[in-house]
């Protein structure tokens, strides 16, 4: 039932997709391994091609559940219920991988989020959430208030927490509310995070 409601708010507040750019990126680079991690309905394969292999995590098994349903006949396609600290990194190869954490840094604590760095030091990686800036308007705090996530972070905090990477504010962009999300990039060429988030 949740994931009902969930969809049907994202459809009703989104402007315009994540997905769409960060497959713009993805394609920029050669990777052939999407790892997916807290992919709920694993809304980016509405957006990929067969070309890539994709690893799906989330801790909830209504959707890894759901998507191994749905994608029972793409052997390409891999759905597993575990948690970050639970994914075993040393069977990818960095140089063929791209990890992808959209919306998932604000459900986990700073020792997961230490873990999770100290763990994929080579790997390129982007992340996507919510973040708190002073002056955001009464209804960002609201929106941000309704989340689920206990742990929206200051942009300070989430640089400390993100050593090596390289941050974006993408202001207003996504929702059709005022709203600030922080991408994150580790090992992925500036020039390109230009190019698709401009």
């Amino acid at each position: 039932m949740y994931s009902y409601f969930y969809s049907l708010i994202q459809k009703l507040i989104l402007k315009k997709n994540f997905y769409v750019d960060l497959i713009k990126l993805i394609n920029k680079h050669k990777v052939s391994k999407i790892i997916d991690i807290g992919c709920a309905d694993s809304s980016i394969l509405e957006h990929i091609n067969d070309e890539y292999l994709y690893y799906g995590y989330d801790l909830d098994s209504y959707f890894t559940n759901k998507s191994k349903f749905k994608y029972k006949n793409n052997d390409k396609l891999q759905f597993y219920n575990k948690g970050v600290d639970e994914i075993d990194f040393k069977k990818f190869d960095p140089d063929k991988s791209i990890i992808v954490l959209a919306g998932l840094l604000h459900h986990i604590n700073d020792s997961q989020i230490k873990r999770f760095v100290d763990r994929t030091e080579n790997f390129k990686i982007i992340t996507f959430d919510a973040v708190k800036r002073a002056g955001q308007k009464n209804i960002t705090k609201l929106l941000m208030a309704l989340d689920r996530g206990n742990y929206i972070r200051q942009l300070d905090n989430y640089k400390k927490l993100l050593p090596h990477f390289d941050f974006f504010i993408a202001k207003n962009r996504y929702l059709r509310f005022p709203y600030d999300h922080l991408i994150s990039t580790k090992n992925i060429d500036k020039n390109i995070i230009s190019d698709v988030f401009k």
